[in-house]
């Protein structure tokens, strides 16, 4: 039997309702008691068991996360009881999202799914989301995010008091401004560059290092940083202390703060 322009009517009526953000309360009106959502993730598909209240609870995460997003159904194709959606949805990045930490700018999603219908309300679903492209956003907001917000930080890279130099922290950030995640030695690597650099500045070398103070959110690198660190030094190393805590900022795992003499 052709239920084509019923199948169709629903899903649309769900997707303008619920899935738009406008009204998550109402899944129940186009949703069987419990649907099949199949995850087509490449790289691990799996089908979960939804229903209509965890379906809408799944919608105001997703106002947590992007705001009173825009919600736009770009094509709709039916045919019996199957209907292909494609969507593009527009907020903001008002919450973090794995590693990324909230930077309120616009984030676009591309997503489509097949809806099949049975008994007037929707029973099965299969969804892809554009992923790849939704962390390219990601990344590319905490970039310009860094960039706009580096000049004005509330500190300097190093102040001079006599003979003595003090350095603020330096964390493993490339000269784009992005934090290197690699691994943790290039990161580390790339703290005492940064370290080398201001250092560089102020006609001044590693040897003239009196006092180093390591941060780190986990002592399982200890032993890394330590590989890391004896590189920079020929001769004597200058007074230390590492300490563990819980975070950095932008997540880095590593931070050096030091203090060196000009005329050493």
């Amino acid at each position: 039997m052709n239920i084509t322009p019923e199948s169709e009517k629903i899903v649309r009526a769900f997707l303008e309702i619920v899935r738009s953000g406008k009204e998550p309360e109402r899944a129940k009106e186009f949703m069987a008691d419990t649907i099949i959502a199949h995850q087509m993730n490449s790289e691990k598909p799996e089908a979960i068991k939804r229903t209509p209240q965890n379906y809408a609870e799944h919608i105001h995460e997703f106002l947590a996360l992007y705001g009173r997003y825009s919600f736009e159904i770009t094509e709709l194709i039916a045919g019996n009881d199957k209907v292909y959606a494609r969507w593009k949805q527009t907020g903001k990045h008002m919450a973090d999202i794995g590693q990324h930490k909230a930077t309120s700018l616009l984030l676009t999603e591309i997503g489509s799914a097949v809806y099949r219908v049975e008994n007037g309300k929707i029973a099965e679903y299969w969804i892809q989301l554009d992923r790849q492209g939704l962390d390219q956003q990601l990344q590319q907001n905490a970039k310009a995010v860094v960039g706009e917000t580096a000049s004005k930080l509330p500190f300097s890279d190093a102040v001079s008091s006599g003979e003595t130099l003090y350095i603020s922290g330096k964390i493993g950030t490339d000269a784009n401004n992005q934090l290197v995640t690699t691994d943790f030695k290039a990161e580390a690597d790339q703290v005492m560059k940064n370290l080398g650099s201001v250092l560089q500045k102020h006609g001044l070398t590693y040897q003239n290092l009196l006092s180093v103070t390591i941060y780190l959110t986990s002592m399982d690198n200890y032993a890394a940083t330590n590989e890391v660190y004896s590189k920079y030094f020929t001769d004597q190393f200058p007074a230390r202390v590492c300490i563990a805590v819980k975070e950095l900022p932008m997540n880095a795992r590593i931070e050096i703060a030091a203090i060196a003499q000009k005329n050493n």
